[in-house]
């Protein structure tokens, strides 16, 4: 029974030290690397020269779990240059060729939520446009009503002024009139005599 536990140790031991596992290199492809490099770069807080790498893996020919994820990273380090000309298109257009060209992959469901929060917040942008065109609009039909409001003020005041005129001028004619009907009593009277 010693001999055998020795035997089944001497066995354990001997079969555990010879077994090797075979090392399987991976290549690595120059997206795969540039993709590396890109994300050392972010780390390092070199954002330009990461976007750099980013578009060209993004660019290239598109590998699963290397072109997803450039393409997911490209977009979030997009959003914040939104302001830039056509920013936020190019942000949704990534966005886009991710969920189309990788549908299954995480970076796409991760893109998911981002790709509904920009199209709300594009909507909002639309409708914010929207009410600033009018507010304009109304502004200058303001301005419009305004300028007729003072056009009618300063037409009210002349024809104020004008009626102030006629009645002086009634008056005047009234006390004319009242003067030839005192002298033509006059001269009634003058006659009868």
């Amino acid at each position: 029974m010693k001999w055998l536990a020795a035997g089944f140790l001497l066995t354990t031991l001997l079969c555990g030290c010879s077994t090797t596992k075979a090392i399987t290199l991976i290549p690595i492809t120059p997206q795969k690397y540039k993709l590396g490099k890109a994300v050392q770069s972010l780390e390092k807080g070199n954002e330009d020269a990461a976007i750099k790498l980013l578009e060209e893996v993004s660019e290239g020919k598109g590998i699963p779990g290397v072109t997803d994820e450039a393409l997911f990273r490209l977009s979030m380090l997009g959003i914040r240059r939104q302001n830039e000309t056509d920013g936020m298109k190019q942000v949704l257009s990534r966005l886009e060729r991710l969920r189309a060209d990788y549908p299954s992959s995480s970076w796409t469901r991760m893109a998911w939520p981002l790709m509904e929060y920009i199209a709300s917040v594009e909507a909002i942008k639309g409708e914010l446009r929207t009410v600033k065109v009018k507010n304009a609009a109304v502004a200058r039909e303001n301005r419009d009503l305004h300028a007729a409001s003072q056009q009618t003020a300063r037409e009210i005041r002349e024809l104020q002024t004008n009626n102030q005129s006629l009645a002086k001028e009634n008056r005047e004619l009234n006390q004319r009139i009242e003067k030839l009907k005192s002298l033509d009593l006059e001269l009634e009277r003058k006659i009868r005599r």
